[in-house]
């Protein structure tokens, strides 16, 4: 029998060395890939939608009525009204005006003029719109905006 004919001609050191990297390269490719296929923008759409049975059973005044930055708090109180539903409102008007939660403020013109209804409004659409669930928008309102309530003079 004759000689045997190598139809390749590369060393199999070369190809070792090769492999390594070409392996690298591979992963690195998919990593990229599943990283923008993955990779959320700064919306993310809602887990659970912000409606269902609400304590506070009246409707929100229209924005039409204000401007600015309270006309952007009535709108986004009539557009997640559980998520507000679900709020305690740390200006404490619970006490004073017996409102049932910060939904309440935006049925009247209570949320207009309260920059601490406001803030709390603002601060739980942007964690709602970054796709926390209603139980973490609670917590991060709480730890944001708690503070001691104002004691009362006898």
């Amino acid at each position: 029998m004759g000689k045997k004919s190598s139809k390749n001609n590369v060393p199999k050191k070369s190809l070792n060395k090769l492999a390594l990297p070409l392996f690298s390269l591979g992963i690195l490719v998919i990593l990229t890939g599943v990283f923008f296929v993955t990779k959320q923008d700064g919306y993310v759409t809602p887990v659970a939608p912000a409606t269902g049975t609400l304590i506070e059973t009246r409707p929100v005044l229209s924005d039409a009525l204000f401007t600015g930055k309270v006309a952007q708090a009535y709108r986004i109180a009539a557009e997640i009204p559980k998520v507000l539903d679900s709020q305690f409102c740390y200006c404490y008007c619970k006490q004073e005006k017996k409102h049932k939660t910060l939904l309440t403020c935006f049925t009247n013109k209570h949320g207009s003029k309260c920059e601490t209804c406001i803030n709390e409004v603002l601060y739980a659409y942007e964690m709602y719109k970054k796709g926390l669930m209603l139980d973490e928008i609670v917590i991060a309102i709480d730890k944001k905006f708690y503070r001691p309530p104002p004691h009362r003079s006898l």
